[in-house]
C-alpha cells in the first residue's frame, strides 16, 4: 500500500528549474533525506501530492506547474516606486534584492527589475513564482513517527541563484 495523507516519511528530493538549473535539494538544505508528515503542509502542495501513492524505495520525476509549486506570477505584486523614496547612498541595480516597508510597517522582499530616472520597478513575487519546477523524489522510508513539533518550512522560497537575482539582502 502506498503513502497516504497523514503518513510520516523520509524522502530525498532535487528541485530544478525548466532549464535544469539546480534550485534546492535535500542534501543542500538538510544534509540528507527530510522527514515530513504528508498532508501537514510542511512542503508545497505539488511535492506532497507527488509523494502520495509512492512505495518505499520508489523514485519519481515530475514537472510541476507554477500553481502546484510556488504560485503563479502576480502582476499586482510589481510596484512602481518613485526613485526619491530610495536613500541616495543605496545602490539601485537590476536584480538587487530590497526590503519594501508597507503602510502597515510590514516589510516584504522585492527585486529591482527596471530602473528609470524617476522611478524603480520592484517585483515582490516569490522568486520562483510562475516557473515550472522539476521535482525528483526518492522515498527512502515510511511508517515513521511524527516529530513532536512539525517544521512547517522544510523547503523555502529561495531560487538559490537560478533566477539571476542579487542575493545580498539590503535595503
Amino acid at each position: 500500500m502506498g503513502v497516504k495523507p497523514g503518513d510520516v516519511v523520509k524522502v530525498e528530493y532535487i528541485l530544478s528549474d525548466d532549464k535544469g538549473i539546480l534550485i534546492d535539494s535535500s542534501e543542500i538544505s538538510n544534509g540528507g533525506p527530510i522527514k515530513i508528515q504528508v498532508g501537514a503542509g510542511q512542503v508545497f502542495r505539488g511535492f506532497e501530492n507527488a509523494i502520495i501513492g509512492m512505495e518505499s524505495g520508489q523514485s519519481k520525476e515530475i514537472i510541476l506547474q507554477p500553481e502546484e509549486a510556488f504560485g503563479k506570477f502576480d502582476p499586482l505584486l510589481v510596484e512602481k516606486i518613485p526613485r526619491e523614496q530610495f536613500p541616495p547612498d543605496k545602490e539601485i541595480k537590476i536584480g538587487k534584492m530590497v526590503e519594501i516597508v508597507g503602510l502597515n510597517d510590514i516589510s516584504s522582499p522585492g527585486w529591482i527589475i527596471y530602473v528609470e530616472d524617476d522611478y524603480v520597478m520592484i517585483d515582490m513575487n516569490p522568486p520562483l513564482a510562475g516557473k515550472l519546477i522539476n521535482l525528483n523524489l526518492k522515498l527512502i522510508e515510511t511508517g515513521l513517527t511524527p516529530d513532536p513539533i512539525a517544521n512547517p518550512f522544510q523547503i523555502g522560497m529561495s531560487c538559490n541563484g537560478s533566477c539571476g537575482h542579487d542575493h545580498n539582502h539590503s535595503t
